[in-house]
């Protein structure tokens, strides 16, 4: 970690609530160490000392997916820019009823490793730690979102409500309609879900001929307005 990350000043959400000098300060305190991870499969658990007694990592630049599942059944979790996370933690290996977990980063990823020395160094500036509180509870609640659409009876719907959902969030929009950027695989999607990659790419067909989604490139261009009254579709 020889690199740093000036992290106020690529994440200045972080610091809204300082003003004036404070946030001036604020911002000469909190540079932390930075760790790259290129696309492919990541061991979390090889950095587990980075951060342990602080807050954890937070997700600077990338995308990541956190896999979780057991019998061959799996779920899945897509991570972005904003989000914190701490993944040496236990992930349901040493509960009564153990699953697998699995990290794959989809793009190159840089996170700021916010260790214990970090959080003392921020601790005159209590607002930046209830903001990192806050990312927490909006991972929670978009974990819950990702349910509540699994639950929907049709695949074509729950393809339809993620890709939009996520659109919420890394969506850019266009005259064409909204470009949602997005490398990730059939399998992937299937598992955020509750599908089988067969059944996911045959949905995503189906959604295309339709004329509400198009392939672009390694992502999709999102055709119409958000879909309501799924029921109906």
């Amino acid at each position: 970690m020889a690199q740093t990350i000036d992290v106020l000043g690529e994440d200045a959400e972080l610091a809204f609530a300082l003003e004036g000098e404070r946030s001036a300060h604020a911002r000469r305190c909190a540079p932390a160490g930075a760790l790259d991870l290129r696309p492919g499969m990541w061991q979390a658990a090889d950095h587990a000392d980075l951060a342990r007694g602080g807050y954890g990592l937070l997700l600077m630049q990338g995308l990541l997916v956190r896999r979780v599942g057991r019998d061959g059944r799996f779920g899945a979790e897509l991570l972005a820019p904003g989000d914190l996370l701490r993944p040496w933690e236990h992930d349901g290996e040493a509960s009564t009823v153990p699953f697998e977990t699995a990290w794959r980063v989809l793009v190159p990823v840089r996170l700021a490793v916010l260790d214990f020395p970090w959080v003392r160094r921020m601790a005159p500036f209590p607002e930046v730690g209830a903001e990192l509180m806050g990312r927490a509870l909006d991972r929670s609640r978009r974990l819950a979102v990702n349910m509540a659409i699994a639950q929907h009876p049709r695949l074509e719907v729950r393809l339809h409500v993620l890709l939009w959902h996520l659109a919420d969030r890394m969506g850019r929009v266009h005259s064409d309609g909204v470009h949602l950027a997005l490398p990730i695989t059939h399998e992937t999607l299937g598992h955020l879900v509750a599908a089988r990659r067969p059944s996911v790419s045959a949905a995503l067909g189906q959604l295309s001929q339709r004329g509400l989604l198009d392939r672009n490139g390694e992502g999709w261009v999102l055709h119409g307005d958000p879909p309501v009254g799924h029921d109906q579709e």
